[in-house]
């Protein structure tokens, strides 16, 4: 008898301490080539976050996505800068995904793929990404490449300028504490977060009508072993792809004013589209990263958020834009209202949610 997709992503993955967990669950095979198309298939299916969720885990399409856009690149000293996904429509466990990849350009510095995912026993369109690749997305090659020119005495055409975003204040708060913050594992055993404990009260002092000014912030890390894979850097990519549309959408409940809870769940909300911004390549997505993010808008049942990852010493390495379509239960955005009204006042001018 024949194992199920799943059963055997559980067999031959998770049950197994030798495989590296993202690269195995973000593998491809390659079918065949027609012109500029090139098909592959997923070797295992995405999952839903949890059991009995509706979909699939959008991290777990972005991911597998990810690196079927990349196998069709060829160039080992090609990494990703930039993704933009959108999420047509829920993912299934009953059949793997049939991801068609389109060269869209190849040039010296940068290579650009579209990959549309179909759903096997339905042959629905299901999701899709672009990604845009450049030759050695690595600071410090761009660095030593700099000082070889003028040690050269050749003309400088360019010097390697670089600013980044500080991270906010709750980084300075918590970094040397992560470890002793509240810790929990989910998404499959794939992920584990760190969050201060301010998330689990409600906060002081709270403006309904500065919720977009909100800056917070939480820690992450992907539970694999990069070195039981082939290509660390990749699996750092595929890794961070994939923790980049988890928990802190939940989150917004928090950004509101109230307490992180088991009443998340109540809270609808389903990813539209899903943006990533890589600024460098050294970094680790198994190791602590710091998530400093803030929800800039939310209307017409809209919530658009915006996320700048950190490695633990404070470098910017990456930055998410999402929209998500999802909606408040009432009684969560009166007991929002209540909270404001305790603190600016019940003739205080209280914004629409």
């Amino acid at each position: 008898m024949s194992l199920t997709p799943m059963e055997r992503l559980t067999s031959e993955v998770y049950n197994d301490e030798s495989v590296g967990k993202m690269e195995a669950k973000a593998r491809v095979k390659f079918i065949k080539e027609e012109g500029n198309k090139v098909i592959y298939q997923g070797i295992y299916p995405v999952e839903p976050f949890r059991e009995g969720a509706r979909g699939t885990y959008g991290g777990d399409f972005v991911s597998q996505g990810l690196n079927a856009a990349w196998e069709s690149v060829g160039r080992d000293n090609f990494q990703p800068h930039s993704l933009h996904s959108y999420f047509v429509k829920a993912g299934s466990i009953e059949s793997l995904l049939r991801w068609e990849v389109l060269k869209i350009s190849d040039s010296r510095n940068f290579a650009n793929r579209i990959a549309l995912a179909y759903q096997e026993h339905t042959n629905n369109l299901v999701f899709t990404i672009q990604v845009s690749f450049t030759k050695d997305n690595d600071l410090n090659i761009k660095e030593e490449e700099f000082q070889k020119l003028v040690a050269s005495g050749a003309d400088i055409k360019s010097v390697p300028f670089q600013f980044k975003r500080s991270p906010n204040q709750k980084y300075f708060k918590y970094k040397d504490e992560v470890d002793d913050l509240p810790y929990f594992e989910h998404t499959n055993g794939n992920l584990a977060h760190a969050v201060p404990p301010d998330f689990f009260s409600k906060t002081k002092n709270f403006d309904i009508n500065k919720i977009g000014d909100v800056e917070l912030g939480l820690f992450v890390k992907v539970l694999d072993d990069y070195s039981l894979g082939k290509d660390k850097i990749k699996q750092s990519f595929l890794g961070l792809a994939f923790a980049s549309d988890a928990l802190w959408l939940a989150t917004i409940i928090k950004a509101i004013g109230l307490p992180l809870s088991k009443n998340e769940s109540d809270f609808f909300r389903v990813s539209l589209d899903h943006i990533l911004y890589f600024h460098d390549l050294n970094f680790d997505s198994s190791n602590w990263l710091y998530l400093d993010y803030r929800f800039v808008s939310m209307g017409n049942n809209r919530i658009l958020g915006i996320v700048n990852f950190y490695t633990l010493d404070g470098k910017a390495i990456a930055t998410t834009v999402q929209e998500a379509y999802g909606f408040i239960p009432k009684y969560m955005v009166d007991e929002s209202k209540k909270l404001h009204e305790k603190y600016n006042g019940s003739s205080g001018e209280v914004a629409k949610l």
